[in-house]
């Protein structure tokens, strides 16, 4: 069959991460592939595009995936894409393909019946959010086209008069909930390659609420980048929690696909607490042994810090956990070597029901001291000061602080590449180490942390 595939690819810094080049090398062997980015990609990335075969346009950051298939199809143009047997549209949440993807494209290329279909669909549900009545639809992650509906005026008719989105809900309300009723109402058949029918008294977005049990009983290619760092309230209201941490388990034991890549380029943009609350990134810590170890000879550093002012009760288990700190260093350096991914250890805090509401009187009681900024500080400063000297200079972050309940949890980030590129954007020596001028910009340039990305100026 002739494809032709436009995938829609965003990234704040222009690059194009391993994720997206494995989707994107997955789909060119079964079709021709345009890849078109909300923004300008950096030289290097530009010039994989090429070199991969694929088609480019480089656009403005304006109408989210919507903007983006309206203005590659009206770009190609109706006569050109008449040429075509079938057109994918294609999204870079998706992260994958975990298996084949013939055997997704065999069943489908098996129902000529079908004018459009789609990976998977969202049930019916109501929503204030999304509008009121949302319709059971194709998720846009990924919907392909057959002639008789890309050759119609009405499919022309849909992105012609397509107003583009401002917001998410917008884009969801505009096209993703309203496409497959749209087309649908006017006589064009659709279905899913994913099978979840049996599932919708249960889950109204299966590919969220349970993706191992698409991925390993239905035929899945694909999961949500989503799932692992969705809001964890949302995931409480509608699973038991535990979906992502079962994705990663599943898609790390069997199969080929590089999680730990994929969760590196998560943590550019992400917030660590996210990811951390949805993966269960919790290591205790067993009862002292009384050893001690080299940590010299293990690559490790102990770092005494001085804690952000907090709370009574939060300063009582700081100073409890701050003198037992030396004594636990046998298992630490045990529990570092059972997780080689985990980079910095570093005492968790109390959930208690004063805690939250003790640290914001704080805050607001002193213009000069805000808990969130200095932990995240501290945060930073950690990351760079541990990174340096780990194994090969690799992942090696484990600290996160969590928006609401400032929590350290477990996360990894390449320390070494992140401090190269902050010492090139601030005119220092670029040689990925931790100086005296890298350290002092370092810890006075963290600004924000929260539900948005740590910012460095």
């Amino acid at each position: 069959m002739k494809r032709l595939v436009i995938y829609f690819h965003y990234d704040p810094a222009g690059c194009i991460d391993t994720a997206c080049r494995i989707a994107v090398q997955a789909v060119q062997k079964y079709g021709r592939v345009v890849f078109v980015t909300n923004g300008t990609l950096a030289p290097a990335d530009r010039v994989w595009v090429s070199q991969s075969g694929a088609g480019r346009i480089e656009r403005e950051n304006v109408g989210f995936d919507v903007g983006a298939y309206r203005e590659a199809l009206l770009t190609l143009g109706r006569e050109k894409l008449a040429e075509y047997e079938e057109i994918v549209l294609m999204n870079y949440t998706l992260a994958g393909p975990v298996c084949s993807l013939a055997a997704m494209f065999t069943a489908m290329d098996a129902r000529p019946e079908l004018d459009f279909w789609g990976l998977t669909r969202h049930y019916a549900m109501q929503s204030r959010r999304f509008g009121g009545a949302v319709p059971e639809h194709l998720q846009s992650h990924f919907i392909a086209v057959r002639p008789r509906l890309f050759n119609s005026d009405d499919f022309w008719s849909y992105w012609q008069e397509m107003a583009l989105p401002t917001s998410y809900e917008q884009s969801i309300i505009r096209h993703e909930t309203r496409f497959t009723p749209y087309f649908a109402a006017r006589g064009y058949a659709w279905d899913t390659y994913v099978q979840t029918d049996d599932l919708k008294p249960v889950f109204v977005n299966p590919i969220m609420a349970c993706p191992r049990e698409l991925l390993a009983n239905r035929g899945c290619p694909f999961f949500k980048r989503r799932s692992l760092f969705t809001p964890y309230a949302d995931e409480l209201r509608r699973t038991d929690g535990l979906a992502a941490r079962e994705l990663c388990d599943y898609v790390t034991a069997y199969t080929d696909f590089p999680l730990e890549l994929l969760l590196v380029s998560l943590l550019k943009a992400q917030p660590l607490s996210a990811l951390a609350q949805n993966l269960h990134w919790c290591y205790p810590v067993g009862a002292p042994t009384g050893k001690t170890p080299n940590l010299n000879e293990l690559g490790l550093r102990l770092l005494h810090y001085e804690q952000p002012a907090a709370d009574p009760v939060t300063d009582w288990y700081n100073r409890q956990a701050a003198a037992n700190a030396d004594t636990l260093l046998a298992e630490a350096a045990a529990l570092f070597e059972k997780n080689p991914v985990l980079g910095v250890l570093s005492p968790s805090l109390p959930l208690w029901q004063g805690c939250t509401a003790a640290r914001r009187a704080a805050c607001a009681d002193a213009a000069d001291v805000k808990l969130p900024e200095a932990a995240a500080a501290f945060a930073a400063q950690l990351a760079v000061a541990v990174g340096h000297g780990l194994r090969d200079g690799g992942i090696q972050f484990a600290a996160a602080i969590d928006d609401e309940e400032i929590l350290p949890h477990a996360a990894c980030i390449c320390t070494e590449q992140a401090l190269r590129g902050y010492q090139k954007r601030t005119s220092l020596r670029v040689d990925g180490v931790c100086g005296c001028d890298s350290w002092k910009k370092i810890s006075t340039a963290v600004i924000g942390i929260g539900r948005t990305k740590t910012t460095i100026d």
